[in-house]
């Protein structure tokens, strides 16, 4: 049963001019603020007591133009789909086998989607058209009080909230939105506090914002999938999250599952290493001349063990022996010679003192570009 007391939207179109000011016609209905253009279209899917939340920051272009295109359903996060079950899953909400697609629908019972700003924002341009960009974001998060787009729709539909709600799920980490949707939370939640640098939370309800996989910044996107660099840490403080706020319940198994390909991030080059390192490593192929020289080099004393070096053309040696004089001894992989090792290293050295004849091996350059 639904909570009366609930301001989450039932299914379906919604019904609301807050932001008007008067009657509005649905999908019809514009307003002009500044260089904002708001367009009078607040949607909602899923059940309005979900334990689960999902909400996009507005509507883009493709979801807009998908209104007039497609069924109710097919709107929300269109075009991206895939990417918001992976992220989903990654979270441990979502099992490997789930999709975003399969909780969008009136029959839903535990999910809720819609958007931080339920109609469509867009900026005009000096021609008078309409942009919907990425930087919409950060125009949001800038804005003050009562103006704030963000303050206004969430009052309306996120100010008192089922007993059912546990998580919320918010497209977009950017630093300046993280903190403008906690301020406007906070003032509908006063016990609200910050848990991590991407969450904040009252104790009933938690709040985590992901990186917004369907924006514009597709770099941050393959590397908070790929759990890399500062969006890295982001994804694993969301995933920190949500696994504090539901202990046992989240779908552990789901968050290490094998990568899909098709998915942003999949094949990103954290990724990428990491199924590289869980992988089988192929022996290293024997070489009995390269092993017989540096078995030789081993009994004497004046020879110790000197690390990879890469030469100024870029050759690259292997690790090989330092001699007395300070010089290194290598194998070139790249270049091999049938002649003797000259392995006179300096004047004192008598060579390799074992009397053995090697048929190939190479001396790299010093740095100055002759031999040693």
């Amino acid at each position: 049963m639904p909570d009366p007391r609930s301001s989450l939207p039932d299914h379906g179109r919604i019904a609301c001019s807050k932001c008007f000011p008067g009657p509005t016609a649905w999908n019809e209905s514009e307003l002009r603020v500044g260089d904002w253009h708001v367009v009078n279209n607040p949607m909602s899917w899923g059940t309005a007591a979900p334990r689960y939340l999902v909400l996009g920051v507005s509507k883009g272009t493709t979801q807009c133009a998908a209104i007039a295109a497609r069924p109710h359903d097919e709107v929300p996060f269109h075009g991206f789909r895939p990417a918001l079950s992976r992220a989903l899953q990654l979270l441990g909400l979502l099992d490997s086998t789930e999709t975003v697609g399969d909780k969008i629908a009136a029959t839903e019972r535990e999910w809720a989607f819609g958007s931080m700003v339920r109609c469509a924002l867009g900026l005009s341009k000096a021609d008078q058209s309409i942009a919907r960009p990425g930087t919409i974001v950060q125009r949001l998060a800038a804005m003050d009080g009562d103006a704030s787009w963000i303050v206004r729709c969430s009052a309306k539909f996120l100010g008192a909230l089922p007993d059912s709600l546990r998580i919320v799920v918010l497209l977009s980490n950017d630093d300046r939105y993280v903190e403008a949707c906690f301020a406007a939370i906070r003032q509908l939640r006063p016990a609200t506090s910050r848990i991590n640098s991407v969450s904040y939370g009252d104790g009933q309800i938690t709040w985590v914002h992901i990186v917004h996989v369907g924006g514009p910044g597709k770099n941050h996107v393959a590397a908070w999938f790929g759990g890399e660099g500062s969006q890295g840490d982001k994804r694993r403080a969301a995933q920190a999250a949500v696994r504090n706020a539901l202990g046992q319940t989240v779908r552990r198994s789901s968050i290490e599952r094998e990568p899909d390909p098709k998915v942003p991030g999949a094949n990103s080059r954290g990724e990428r290493l990491a199924r590289r390192s869980a992988a089988p490593r192929k022996p290293i192929p024997l070489n009995s001349v390269r092993d017989a020289i540096l078995n030789a080099m081993k009994v004497n004393a004046f020879f110790a063990q000197h690390p990879p070096e890469t030469a100024a053309d870029g050759t690259k040696y292997v690790s090989a022996f330092l001699g007395r004089n300070g010089r290194a001894i290598a194998f070139d992989k790249a270049i091999a010679s049938s002649s003797r090792s000259g392995c006179e290293t300096s004047p004192d050295c008598a060579g390799c003192s074992t009397g053995s004849e090697f048929p190939s091996t190479a001396i790299p350059p010093k740095r100055d570009g002759t031999a040693i």
